[in-house]
């Protein structure tokens, strides 16, 4: 019982005259909360924290409320039995003091307790509502903890739009529209039935999502997903993967890990670099100043014309400038309205990002791409150093 008066004193301490209030009531009130799901979750949750003896009282007290409704007692109401409300706060104060809560809290309201568990899923809504309403209450630690575990997310108002989220960091302008490669590497593996654009895809509209609040759908425009032909219906049959197979904890925790290392690089304000190129094309004199330093086009097929190969190489220092993907860049606006003119750039640009890709076969781009990598280099450079054509 040595545990039990070790709490008993820690909660006789911050009842002291001279503790800080505010520390007081932010414990209790996390306390209170934590205990409700620890009620739901029990007795999955019972071997962390307490004895034995304590743990079957605990089950003795929820045994006797099975085959009534007790939705609401599960979410609020406290023990009255001695031993049981000992052992239920036990585990709840050793979550509670966990280094890394949010790791604490995952084993309460895993997406198992609401697929295979047979928890019925109203116990939870009833607790994230009452989380949600004793939200302001609670430290900030343990307010961005929980807001990973409650399913339903906080909005404007009922039926309305997603509130961003709390201690995301990074704002949605500074969030590339694909992900870089190596991050979806280190990051995304275990979703090996996804293909690796969709990854770097679908994790950046997440990630937008986040910072920005409402949909998957507004995420993508956002980041210039074509919002006109492709709807983002990807982002969302990964949403009901994830939590069909359980990996939805799993994909939060990437995405947790990808915003640390883009918040620790250089801050970049790609929709800003997205503005500024959604007219822009390769300046026909750099182009021929480029072409005057390649070798001969060795190709036995019909080669393309020197200008709509110049609009082709555009969209390639496009994507290089905004880190976005070659599907989605802006077509020439002289050429946009025309169908067939930009049915013609649209294979043209796909046919020069595959020799972009495939330099060792083809001299002529082998010599073009550093060019076309040093000039998106250069321009990048030219639009962050101008912070007053910003909106």
């Amino acid at each position: 019982m040595s545990h039990s008066i070790e709490l008993q004193r820690k909660i006789l301490g911050l009842l002291g005259p001279g503790r800080p209030k505010r520390q007081a009531q932010q414990y209790f009130t996390e306390l209170i909360l934590l205990a409700g799901l620890v009620t739901i979750c029990w007795p999955r949750i019972q071997p962390v924290g307490t004895t034995r003896p304590l743990a079957a009282a605990v089950d003795r007290h929820l045994a006797i409320h099975d085959g009534v409704d007790s939705r609401p007692y599960r979410s609020t109401a406290a023990p009255v039995d001695a031993l049981a409300c000992a052992g239920l706060l036990q585990v709840t104060d050793r979550i509670l003091s966990a280094d890394d809560l949010r790791e604490a809290l995952s084993a309460l309201a895993p997406e198992e307790n609401r697929n295979r568990s047979g928890i019925p899923p109203t116990r939870h809504l009833i607790w994230d509502n009452v989380f949600k309403k004793q939200r302001s209450a609670c430290s900030e630690r343990f307010q961005q903890a929980a807001d990973t575990i409650v399913p339903t997310f906080r909005r404007t108002g009922k039926g309305g739009f997603r509130l961003p989220s709390t201690g995301v960091g990074l704002r949605p302008e500074h969030i590339p529209a694909c992900l870089p490669q190596e991050l979806a590497e280190r990051h995304l593996g275990f979703l090996a039935d996804t293909t690796p654009k969709m990854r770097r895809r679908a994790a950046a509209v997440f990630l937008v999502r986040r910072a920005r609040g409402g949909g998957l759908d507004t995420a993508a425009q956002f980041l210039g997903i074509n919002p006109e032909n492709k709807r983002t219906g990807y982002t969302q049959l990964l949403n009901r993967r994830l939590r069909t197979s359980g990996k939805a904890r799993d994909f939060e925790q990437a995405l947790d890990a990808i915003t640390a290392e883009l918040f620790k690089g250089p801050v970049i304000d790609y929709q800003h670099r997205r503005e500024v190129l959604a007219t822009w094309t390769l300046e026909p004199e750099n182009w021929q100043h480029m072409l005057m330093r390649l070798p001969d086009l060795t190709s036995h097929r019909k080669p393309l014309s020197d200008d709509r190969r110049r609009l082709a190489v555009s969209a390639y220092i496009w994507t290089r400038v905004t880190e976005g993907e070659p599907n989605f860049a802006p077509c020439p606006p002289h050429i946009a309205r025309d169908p067939a003119l930009r049915a013609v750039w649209t294979r043209e640009r796909h046919n020069v990002f595959h020799w972009l890709r495939t330099t060792d076969h083809q001299p002529y781009y082998g010599a073009l791409k550093p060019l076309l990598e040093a000039h998106a280099e250069q321009l990048a450079k030219a639009i962050d150093d101008h912070p007053q054509r910003r909106r």
